[in-house]
């Protein structure tokens, strides 16, 4: 069964059938949430199941997260000015079933986009996306609301597959999943002695949840995702060095040049997946994401510091506004540049 708000058990994720019986009615939704019609999908079981998914995970609250987390998060921002709470931590911090939850998050949010395969979904019975099995772990942002414990944004740091650490320059590393995609290296530019694959990390799901009401918490819930990132990078020292993926022009590369990230965008490229990969979908879009890479940045922490500041309601910055002029006013400072954070430049 699936756990209600306030209820005291974390998300309890059912087993889903792998091919649901066509009498089977809808899972049912709360109210002002239903799920959307798949487009393209001609399997009506499939249409029904991707539905069933979404509903699914419309239903779980995450209100005892917090509480429940292993260790001492890598971010904890509470804004009880807005009602929501966000947790920064790696794979192993997040208890099984939460860990499940946050990829289930994803898996509803991308085929209520339909920027995922409804019929690859269906046939595989998959409710969550694939667990992480690296050999470096991953690292998952998620914002709260504190009231409901609904999951209301997302945005996931994901590790190389490279079982040792190789130089970024290397013929035997393992391109990131962006760089597959795309058909380019975003990594080479950056090698140098010291730095590694297991120091890179890929920029995945930036998401917002898609049934919001844009008020208040729809505003502040992507400056939450950067908070948390840009603690965790801060709180992880060399072990994060690079950063990498793709993202559109005035989506999340705004934000990350908002928050100091000095991003090399590549333009032009023609992104695909194979017509069997789950996610090909995403790729097929009138308006395509583009592939970055960029250094953490070497002043992160005065970037965190005015964002962090706003949302806890102790900053002399009067409205987003404000706070999104005076990060960009940094940056057009004569001579200022973002640079690496650790170990000399990164070119």
């Amino acid at each position: 069964m699936v756990s209600a708000p306030g209820r005291a058990a974390g998300p309890a994720l059912p087993a889903v059938p792998a091919a649901p019986a066509t009498s089977a009615a809808p899972a049912p939704e709360p109210a002002g949430t239903s799920a959307p019609e798949p487009v393209g999908v001609r399997d009506s079981r499939a249409r029904r199941y991707a539905r069933d998914i979404i509903g699914l995970h419309d239903r779980l609250s995450y209100r005892r997260l917090p509480t429940e987390f292993r260790g001492d998060p890598l971010s904890l921002v509470e804004d009880p000015h807005s009602a929501l709470v966000t947790v920064t931590g790696r794979d192993s911090q997040f208890p099984s079933r939460y860990l499940k939850g946050l990829l289930g998050f994803r898996l509803a949010q991308y085929l209520r986009l339909n920027w995922i395969s409804a019929d690859a979904v269906h046939r595989t019975a998959a409710f969550h996306e694939p667990l992480p099995h690296s050999p470096v772990e991953n690292i998952h942002t998620v914002t709260l609301c504190a009231r409901s414990g609904k999951i209301r944004g997302y945005v996931g740091l994901a590790c190389s597959a490279d079982t040792e650490s190789l130089p970024l320059d290397s013929a035997r590393r393992t391109p990131f999943p962006t760089e597959a995609a795309h058909g380019i290296d975003l990594l080479g530019r950056y090698a140098r002695p010291g730095l590694g694959t297991h120091q890179a990390f890929e920029f995945k799901r930036f998401l917002r949840d898609q049934t919001m009401p844009r008020d208040e918490q729809y505003t502040r819930v992507p400056w939450h995702l950067m908070l948390g990132v840009g603690e965790a990078l801060l709180g992880l020292g060399d072990g994060v060095r690079v950063v990498l993926g793709d993202a559109k022009e005035h989506v999340a590369l705004r934000h990350l040049r908002l928050v100091g990230f000095d991003l090399h965008v590549v333009d032009g490229t023609s992104p695909r997946l194979s017509a069997s990969d789950p996610m090909a979908p995403i790729y097929r879009q009138t308006v395509v994401a583009k592939p970055f890479a960029a250094p953490v940045p070497a002043d992160i922490g005065w970037y965190r510091d005015v964002v962090r500041s706003y949302l806890d309601g102790t900053s002399e910055l009067a409205s987003w506004q404000a706070v999104i002029t005076t990060l960009a006013a940094r940056r057009r400072q004569p001579g200022h540049r973002s640079g690496p954070a650790r170990g000399g430049a990164l070119r």
